[in-house]
């Protein structure tokens, strides 16, 4: 315990994944939940900064396989906060490697990232999708496991095998600005990603001076 950095609700930093984001290692639960967090109280303290959107833990989704309780996990999901958000974020870790779904709650279509594209990836989303329902029944006017999944093109994809959290973190930064993202221009994500880590190891730092 002594070694732990940052810690909010579920989530907590180690010293050990400081190192692991510097030394260009796998991201975590934890990690991506942490930015997550982050974009979610920047959201909260420069109103109008993203679009307003909801963020779902990746733990809902990695507690389903161990049928322990996930409903916690998405508490703040309902029909208010539903009917106040344009996006929903939903990361998701499966087979050791992170994609990232959005739900686009005023078109009720899902866009699918994924920074090592496969069929194989995709083949998880609906039961993500249905577990999300099971435990938000009542927060949406449709029926969200119908709506229709769009694997969206021409992202920015990895070089290796480790930076797939990465990606997620930066997928999530980017839908969630005023301006649409053109996909096809963003070219410099792999040359920065040492950058990215360093950046964002600095922010989970900076959240413990005071």
């Amino acid at each position: 315990m002594n070694d732990m950095i940052y810690a909010y609700g579920h989530v907590f930093i180690y010293r050990s994944q400081i190192d692991e984001l510097l030394m260009s290692e796998y991201l975590d639960n934890n990690h991506v939940d942490t930015f997550g967090i982050f974009l979610v109280e920047k959201n909260q303290m420069c109103p109008g900064l993203y679009l307003p959107f909801l963020f779902v833990s990746s733990f809902h989704w990695g507690y389903k396989k161990f049928n322990a309780d996930t409903k916690k996990f998405v508490s703040h999901i309902n029909k208010e906060s539903v009917n106040a958000a344009n996006l929903i974020l939903v990361p998701i870790i499966e087979s050791s490697h992170w994609t990232l779904l959005v739900g686009n709650l005023k078109n009720k279509v899902w866009d699918f990232y994924d920074s090592l594209p496969k069929k194989t990836h995709r083949a998880i989303l609906p039961e993500v999708i249905s577990h999300l329902y099971e435990d938000t029944t009542t927060s949406f006017a449709t029926d969200i496991r119908r709506w229709r999944i769009r694997r969206i093109k021409q992202v920015p994809t990895q070089k290796n095998s480790v930076d797939c959290g990465m990606y997620v973190y930066k997928y999530m930064e980017a839908v969630i600005q005023p301006e649409a993202v053109v996909w096809a221009d963003v070219k410099d994500w792999e040359d920065n990603m040492a950058k990215f880590r360093a950046e964002f190891a600095y922010a989970i730092l900076s959240t413990t001076i005071k």
